[in-house]
């Protein structure tokens, strides 16, 4: 049933946008979309099986006690929070480890915004993520289907505020105060960093607003998406380049348009 939800949401936003894209192509659809979405299928091939591996070996280990005594709508609440919490820093903190970095620019490195760039995330940062995730559900007492809800919430999230859709600002206005909106999430996408490390959270913005890392910067048309030091790469490319020696910052061909030199202040705080 999950995976039924995920495909249909999957479906009908490509619908939507067809119908009612906010921005004109930045890139044409075809290789693109098919390399995005290719992701997409692997992930959902090869995450379950792991997850199903980890919950049970550590509930062999340590049997989960805890939100499970709970009602099960208030238990679920509440995994679903410390999931996101974790999510916001798991994201944050791949945008400030080299290591982590070397994998999720495979999502940054896209040079259009929509549907397809939800889904585009490289295999290890999505398995590293679910462990991380597991380790949280063995900690909290959380049953497996809480983390196949939050599982289905985040994907369905992800594929809506990448979304490419132009949402009325009176309805976009509210929405913004629940959870992330394509308006809100498209400046982290921004090729310039100070815009880029903002925005981490996965469904909700109060922990971005919490911890200082909200951005209200709305997209123009001079923007361009993806990351300033490379252009984007073939599917072979994205899937081997976090295992080269080198990172792709010191290989990469920089971008016909470049957005200009960072400020001192700014370059002082790039880690990665």
């Amino acid at each position: 049933m999950f995976i039924a939800v995920q495909i249909s949401w999957l479906i009908l936003l490509g619908i939507a946008e067809l119908g009612a894209a906010r921005w004109g192509r930045a890139v044409p659809r075809g290789a693109r979309t098919a390399r995005n979405l290719t992701f997409t299928v692997i992930n959902h091939v090869a995450i379950p099986p792991l997850t199903v591996l980890c919950l049970a070996a550590a509930q062999v280990v340590h049997p989960p006690v805890g939100i499970n005594r709970l009602p099960m709508w208030t238990g679920m609440i509440l995994a679903v929070l410390a999931f996101d919490l974790a999510g916001y820093w798991f994201h944050r903190v791949s945008h400030r480890s080299l290591l982590l970095w070397r994998f999720h620019q495979v999502h940054h490195l896209d040079e259009d915004f929509d549907f397809t760039t939800g889904a585009r995330v490289h295999t290890v940062e999505e398995s590293l993520h679910q462990i991380l995730l597991v380790a949280v559900a063995i900690v909290i007492g959380a049953p497996p289907l809480y983390l196949t809800v939050f599982g289905t919430l985040a994907f369905v999230a992800a594929l809506w505020h990448h979304s490419n859709l132009a949402v009325p600002q009176r309805i976009e206005r509210w929405l913004r105060l629940v959870v992330f909106t394509p308006e809100t999430h498209v400046a982290h996408h921004h090729d310039q960093i100070e815009d880029t490390d903002t925005n981490f959270g996965f469904l909700f913005p109060w922990w971005d607003r919490m911890f200082g890392t909200f951005n209200r910067r709305q997209r123009t048309s001079d923007w361009r998406i993806g990351l300033d030091y490379s252009r984007d790469l073939g599917l072979i490319g994205l899937l081997l380049v976090p295992f080269h020696p080198r990172q792709l910052k010191e290989l990469a061909l920089r971008p016909a348009t470049d957005a200009g030199p960072r400020s001192a202040q700014t370059a002082k705080s790039v880690t990665r």
